[in-house]
């Protein structure tokens, strides 16, 4: 057989990930002296081990019940007889012998560990039923159904996966494994899948119908060209029909890259302008229109359209303050609350310091060769990185800055996460650092926004609308013209049950301001997104940001309306519990941690649900649904957001119980801090305390005391005082109304601590006092301790 070497182009096994068929064992031998079957051969086995009627169809997961029902000893011997494997052939060793950044594979063979052992390596083998690690070695190879050095009598239904592709894709698309999978071929040089049988549900189930994972997927067949495999697998990849041995052969050959260059980073991605032979056409109405209603941006197209303000508007002011910060500070902070623009910012501020001679890159989390690439960037001078939702990023921020530790940082940070978690910032940024917050306009700005709209055929927003930006644009989609638009242009989404819940999914993880991958999408909704999507891809690529690395809607704003105005109250619940059972999964992981939260963050629901009827039926509905997972249950914070919903509807002694659920939970984390709950453990107290009669005891003041205690503690801590601002408000009601039913020594303690907060307050930093609203705060909590000498 003659081989074209040429065929697979550049190779670099070290960034590429090796996926392992069932045709790749046709070149070892077990312990029989054959082949390991694949699993129609399996099956076929099984039958006749069993002595069944070969003329009926048995599913493999049945087949191996009734053999572990009959002798699960004996089960695990003919898997491990069938399964060990005692030979390789030179071109399996070949293959096995490259470098590979990461290998999968759904045989249950132990093919690369015999390799492995044969060279004296550490196998570094991973089971799909073991947690993943914090931090997986180079090269480990993981086995999704199951390794047969693993399996025991007694563990064998459940080490192995036996089943069809509907068991396989519960067991495997809803573990943690199938996100690590998805997140190592996002940032492959390449995917090379050996031995994919069409019979092979198992790989069927783990592919995305990813346009651009497909550019990088190479499928290695046997040397007999195949016209069906051809056309069922064309939209995951090209195939070469060479066989292992042929694979084995391009790789010798195959040219190798050189070392990495800025230019072709996967962790960093340019943001400087870029103009083509286009430069001088305006951008169309249609355009702006896509851009204002859907978010659909077009970095190009801005970049095209500098200076003028015919694509987006310029905000030219905010932008050179920002530039003269980026010039003398080492960070950044842009902060803005949800579709406040700072996507458009950020690359506003880029084009500006790209004037100024500064080298602007994005940064992308996730990549696992991050490390080279870092090295690749640390003799350039003048450089910016751009972090795009902090909340992603903030466990790489640290190495960062630390590796490259005269670049500049730019991040950029919702307004509410930059209050309550302002501490973090601190100790992670370099100093000095400087903010700019996008959450206003000035009058030039909306002026430009207006005119904007008027040369795009739109609604100009009314004479004195507010100066927020989020508002401006809900104003504009409540336009009757453009809510009709936009309900005609999404009805092919809402028809369907599937685009319908993959759309509503995508669009509250964006009001969270979260990016997840397909893959997590996949695994919620039960069905590809891409495949979902691909009858109307048109459509979907004006709403949806689809990329290897993330999957997402383009504009926050246009998806809390499309909630808000076109969503089935029951299906957002539905997806909201879905979405929050699987973050709850993955909850080990930050992003996936910081989702959970969110989506069952009682705050978070009465804004999605507002309008939507009874919303505190529905929420108390969505937290049962969600109490019955152990995952869910077993969270503090679950207990304290029940608490809060139970205050809402003047239920404050079962909120008390419930608060006391979530104390509980705590002390079964280890370390865990109760902050949050000591803040509306606070609350609670203090309106229990003002529903009381007045004339009566205050039954909770050492309640009271003590919470008013811990709540002092809190503002010496910048890693807690934010959450004791929000709650210090209710002190002045609560001391207009009970204070003549304290005793004298009540009323000395509550001044004392009174007085306490307020010269603990008066302490904090400024620029944390020009963050807050805890001067106001400090003015009541004085009058309220003054109230006491009247």
């Amino acid at each position: 057989m003659t081989i074209d070497t040429d065929e697979l182009g550049e190779v670099d096994p070290a960034s590429a990930v090796l996926f392992l068929g069932s045709g790749f064992s046709l070149g070892s031998t077990n312990i029989d002296g054959k082949n390991p079957p694949n699993g129609t051969g399996l099956r076929q086995h099984f039958i006749k081990q069993l002595g069944l009627p070969t003329d009926t169809t048995y599913d493999l997961q049945v087949l191996s019940e009734e053999f572990a029902e009959r002798s699960a000893q004996a089960l695990r011997d003919e898997l491990y007889k069938i399964f060990r494997v005692t030979k390789l052939d030179d071109a399996q060793t070949a293959v096995l012998g490259e470098p590979w950044r990461r290998i999968y594979t759904t045989n249950y063979d132990d093919a690369v560990e015999m390799h492995r052992l044969g060279t004296k390596s550490k196998p570094n083998a991973f089971d799909v039923s073991a947690p993943v690690p914090n931090k997986l070695p180079h090269g480990a190879v993981i086995h999704l159904h199951g390794s047969i050095r693993l399996i025991t009598p007694e563990n064998v239904l459940n080490s192995l996966v036996l089943g069809e592709s509907s068991y396989v894709n519960q067991y495997v698309v809803r573990s943690p494994w199938y996100d690590q999978f998805q997140r190592d071929i996002a940032f492959a040089s390449a995917l090379y899948i050996v031995g994919y049988s069409l019979a092979d549900y198992h790989i069927a189930g783990l592919l995305l119908a990813n346009p651009t994972l497909a550019t990088r997927t190479v499928f290695i067949q046997g040397p007999k060209p195949d016209p069906i495999f051809i056309r069922r697998t064309a939209q995951y990849g090209r195939t070469l029909f060479i066989g292992t041995e042929g694979f084995a052969t391009a790789l010798a050959h195959a040219p190798r890259p050189t070392a990495a260059r800025p230019v072709n980073l996967r962790s960093f991605r340019s943001l400087a302008p870029t103009r083509d032979r286009w430069s001088s056409a305006r951008p169309t109405a249609a355009e702006v229109y896509d851009l204002l209603v859907y978010g659909d941006f077009d970095a190009g197209r801005l970049a095209r359209s500098q200076p003028s303000e015919d694509y987006a508007i310029a905000r030219a002011d905010t932008v050179r303050a920002a530039a003269d910060a980026i010039e003398h500070k080492h960070a950044l902070v842009v902060d803005g609350r949800l579709g406040n623009g700072k996507t458009i910012f950020l690359h506003l501020l880029a084009f500006e310091l790209s004037a100024r001679n500064w080298t602007c890159l994005l940064f992308k989390p996730g990549n696992p060769e991050i490390a080279q690439e870092i090295a690749a960037l640390a003799n350039v001078e003048r450089l910016v990185l751009f972090i795009e939702q902090y909340s992603a990023a903030q466990d790489e921020l640290r190495g960062l800055r630390e590796a490259l530790p005269n670049a500049r940082l730019v991040v950029e940070v919702r307004t509410g996460t930059f209050e309550v978690r302002f501490h973090e910032l601190v100790k992670l940024l370099p100093r000095p650092f400087d903010r700019v917050s996008l959450n206003a306009l000035s009058k030039a700005d909306i002026r430009a926004f207006g005119g904007l709209c008027e040369s795009a055929g739109l609604r100009v927003p009314r004479a004195g609308q507010t100066s927020d930006l989020r508002d401006v644009l809900l104003d504009l989609f409540n336009n009757q013209a453009i809510r009709d638009r936009v309900r005609a242009t999404l009805a092919p989404l809402f028809e369907k049950r599937s685009t319908n819940r993959v759309l509503i999914m995508t669009m509250l993880i964006a009001i969270h301001q979260g990016s997840v991958s397909a893959a997590f999408v996949r695994s919620v909704a039960g069905e590809d997104p891409f495949a979902a999507l691909k009858p109307m891809e048109d459509l979907a690529n004006e709403i949806f940001d689809i990329s290897a690395d993330g999957f997402r809607a383009r504009s926050a704003v246009f998806s809390s309306f499309v909630i808000n105005a076109f969503s089935d109250a029951d299906d957002i619940a539905d997806a909201i519990v879905g979405l929050t059972l699987a973050a709850a999964k993955r909850r080990t992981e930050r992003p996936y941690r910081v989702l959970m939260s969110s989506m069952m963050a009682y705050g978070s629901l009465r804004r999605t649900l507002r309008g939507k009827g009874d919303a505190e039926t529905i929420i108390i509905g969505i937290y049962e649904r969600l109490r019955y997972d152990e995952r869910v249950g077993g969270e503090p914070l679950f207990w304290l957001q029940y608490a809060i919903a139970m205050v809402e509807l003047h239920k404050l002694d079962v909120a008390d119980e419930f608060i006391g659920t979530a104390y509980r939970k705590a002390t079964e984390l280890k370390g865990f801090q109760t902050y949050q709950i000591d803040t509306q453990a606070f609350r609670i107290a203090l309106m229990r305390a003002i529903a009381e009669p007045k004339g009566s005891d205050v039954s909770n003041i050492e309640q009271i005391l003590h919470g008013i205690e811990r709540i002092e503690a809190m503002l010496a801590d910048d890693s807690h005082r934010a959450y004791a601002i929000r709650v210090l408000d209710g002190v002045q009601a609560f001391v207009a109304a009970r204070q003549s039913d304290l005793d004298n020594g009540e009323r000395v303690a509550l001044q004392f601590w009174l007085l306490k907060v307020a010269k603990s307050l008066a302490a904090l930093p400024a620029d944390f006092k020009a963050a807050t609203d805890s001067e106001l705060i400090r003015s009541q909590i004085e009058k309220s301790a003054a109230s006491f000498v009247a």
